[in-house]
């Protein structure tokens, strides 16, 4: 089953009991994961909004510890889940006291790569300063010479300079050493300035520097074996409580959730009261959960109505209900579709289910090559097998198998099209003259098919996939010049007919929009009037201008049933503007412009071919450049080889290129096409997300049921 059409069935839940039983029902509420809690405003109606558990903050410091190790040691939780009376005796007192002293190793190792850091310093000034061949302590320190110890990018100008009697400098290489009395202090700072000096900050020490380097890297060389033992004892505890860790983490996490719970509800001195949503296929269960702890529990089912403006123009203050999915099933990947663009208003049509439909027919459509699609289910294949868990990384899962679908529409157009890697491999219809020298096959009307060209056999071989090896040819015939051909050349012979295909794709894609919106309009809207002026209004206008502009583009005539329709769609659409506020003048001028509109959404689905089109053009390229490059060369031996490598290689590339563009381009046309042209005749993105309050466990296994 592809799944549900609308979302699921909300209804409100108020649950009010002793104060003292606050945090029994928070552990309830957290486990069940049913309901989405509407937050009190501080003060409102004599409430206060509860504090947090006494815990808190010591479950917050334990959870920053915890989050801390899980991260430096890349720990990973155990394969299966864990009982949760389980998961507590793993991590007792005395578990926590070894991942205390973990805590302290990793912080033994911070200060260990300081002092590590610290030393390198030091000891790279002392590898530039050692040339100068003088003890260290003799370098700095006097009270009554000054002295200036650096490098020099000019230090011949130096050894040149006439210092005077009561200075001495010393210079190897770039590195100087000046020396003189306070007097000429300023006099030798201008001189040294001028011959691009550049101070060093001088390590304290005594001694001579080759022996105080031997000492550094000695100790060095001690702390990096500290390290490395402390690392190892580290690693060792790692492999044997690594599940452990995170399994404690899971715990905290899940215990610092329902601490902080109570400022989600409102309290007053011996009361709270909760204010949520459930579903409603859940309600008797969460009702059921909550009675042991809750003196007072109501329930009521909402009924699907669109929300508008109270009668003195302000907004409503009670709270709309928020849109949960329904079981989509198979379509369930969509979700991540519907959730960029926002969820609808609550009982509204769900686009989710018909995404399923539609997405992948306009991926396939434009990208239409089996090797891409193959390419594509791979990637989806890897993704959904690197998130193996259905209870963790959904997102990723659905992700994984949105790909799996939209390549699986590719290799299917790609069969359709005869493509593969660029390579057009199907044989074509040839005209009636051609020789019976090159037709090698007739078909009963007189043309001929002619075996694709420069195609390596690799590809070619693929006919075999077709009845007859590809020499069939079947046209289907449809009103108003819509042809079905196979096999279905889209670049070389059937452009015109894949340009014809999409506009109409365009028409229908749209026409099921505004039948989605009606059906919207008499559920939860205005009723029939609403459908009728809304929705029908711009269906007729759709009908009679696809008449109209076909006749008048076949036999450059009028249409005048078409002509008709147009006239009255438009007098609907100035009705409908008119119930929405419009004066009767501006209504009249607006329809038709309007409806000039719905003209550049039909023609925007011309892109199913365009895109397609650009995408096999740049793999032709490659093919047509590099690969017969790459084989002529290697036919040619020698130095061609390497030639023909190379071509090769820049081949794979323009393959890669073209997949990976065919990944980005179509999607983005593709969801264009949904979000902008589909889903504004019938959707609007207003409502709220149902987020039921609870933490999501993966290691340990929680009775949701108390």
């Amino acid at each position: 089953m592809s799944g549900e059409y609308t979302n699921k069935k909300v209804g409100r839940l108020i649950a009010a009991g002793s104060r003292s039983a606050i945090d029994d029902v928070v552990s309830v509420v957290s486990r069940l994961k049913a309901i989405h809690m509407n937050e009190y405003e501080d003060d409102q109606e004599g409430f206060s909004l509860g504090s947090p558990s006494s815990r808190n903050d010591v479950l917050g410091s334990q959870v920053s510890t915890y989050r801390s190790i899980v991260t430096q040691t890349g720990a990973t939780g155990p394969s299966d889940t864990v009982p949760i009376d389980e998961a507590r005796k793993m991590v007792d007192g005395d578990f926590y006291s070894s991942v205390q002293q973990v805590m302290e190793s990793f912080s033994r190792i911070d200060q260990i790569e300081d002092e590590i850091n610290s030393i390198e310093a030091s000891t790279e000034i002392l590898r530039t300063l050692e040339p100068l061949g003088i003890d260290l302590h003799l370098l700095g320190g006097y009270t009554s010479i000054s002295s200036f110890v650096g490098t020099c990018s000019s230090p011949s100008a130096i050894s040149e300079m006439n210092l005077p009697d009561d200075a001495y400098a010393e210079v190897v290489d770039d590195v100087v050493a000046v020396f003189c009395v306070k007097q000429h202090e300023a006099m030798m700072s201008s001189i040294l300035e001028s011959a691009g000096f550049q101070a060093i900050e001088v390590p304290g020490g005594e001694g001579s520097i080759p022996s105080m380097i031997q000492a550094a890297d000695k100790e060095r060389s001690e702390l990096d074996g500290e390290r490395q033992e402390i690392q190892s004892k580290i690693n060792a505890w790692t492999e044997e409580n690594g599940a452990e860790l995170c399994v404690g983490l899971e715990l905290l996490e899940l215990d610092f959730s329902e601490s902080e719970a109570p400022v989600k509800i409102a309290v007053t001195d011996h009361t709270f009261v909760i204010d949520g949503w459930i579903t409603d296929d859940r309600s008797e269960e969460v009702i059921g959960a909550l009675s042991p702890y809750c003196t007072y529990t109501e329930y009521e089912a909402v009924r699907p109505t669109i929300f508008h403006h109270d009668d003195d123009g302000h907004h409503s203050s009670e709270p709309k209900p928020p849109v949960a999915f329904g079981d989509h099933q198979a379509s369930a990947p969509m979700e991540l579709l519907t959730d960029a663009i926002g969820r609808s208003d609550y009982g509204r049509m769900d686009p989710t289910v018909f995404m399923l439909f539609s997405y992948p027919l306009f991926f396939g459509l434009m990208l239409g090559d089996m090797a891409y699609g193959l390419l594509t289910i791979s990637l989806g294949l890897f993704i959904r097998r690197s998130f193996p868990s259905d209870k963790t990384d959904q997102l990723m899962r659905y992700f994984g198998m949105l790909l799996i679908y939209i390549g699986s529409a590719t290799v299917f157009f790609g069969y359709m099209y005869g493509e593969f890697a660029g390579f057009e491999f199907l044989p074509h219809i040839e005209a009636k003259y051609a020789t019976e020298d090159v037709c090698k096959y007739t078909w009963e009307h007189g043309a001929c098919f002619k075996d694709a060209y420069d195609v390596p056999a690799w590809v070619s071989w693929m006919t075999a996939l077709y009845p007859d090896g590809g020499r069939i040819h079947y046209v289907l015939e449809l009103p108003y010049s819509l042809t079905f051909a196979f096999p279905f050349h889209r670049v070389s012979s059937d452009l015109m007919n894949l340009i014809v295909i999409a506009i109409y794709i365009g028409i229908f894609h749209l026409m099921v929009g505004f039948i989605l919106g009606a059906i919207d309009e008499v559920r939860v809207g205005h009723g029939w009037q609403g459908a009728l002026y809304g929705k029908v209004s711009w269906m007729i206008i759709m009908v009679g201008g696809f008449l109209f502009c076909y006749d008048f583009y076949r036999e450059d005539s009028i249409n005048t049933p078409g002509l008709a329709l147009i006239s009255v769609g438009l007098i609907l659409l100035v009705v409908h503007l008119m119930h929405e506020g419009m004066p009767f003048a501006i209504s009249l001028l607006l329809a038709p412009i309007e409806a000039i509109g719905l003209l550049s959404s039909t023609l925007s689905y011309i892109r199913l071919f365009a895109v397609g089109i650009v995408g096999v053009k740049i793999a032709y390229a490659g093919n047509d450049m590099l690969y017969s490059a790459a084989i002529e060369n290697f036919a040619d031996g020698g130095l061609g080889i390497l030639l023909g490598l190379l071509a090769l290689v820049g081949w794979f590339g323009v393959q890669m290129f073209a997949w990976v563009l065919g990944l980005v381009s179509p999607n983005i046309h593709a969801v264009r096409l949904h979000f902008v042209e589909w889903m504004k005749q019938f959707y609007l993105a207003d409502g709220e997300p149902f987020e039921p309050f609870g933490f999501e466990e993966r290691y340990i296994e929680v009775d949701n049921t108390t």
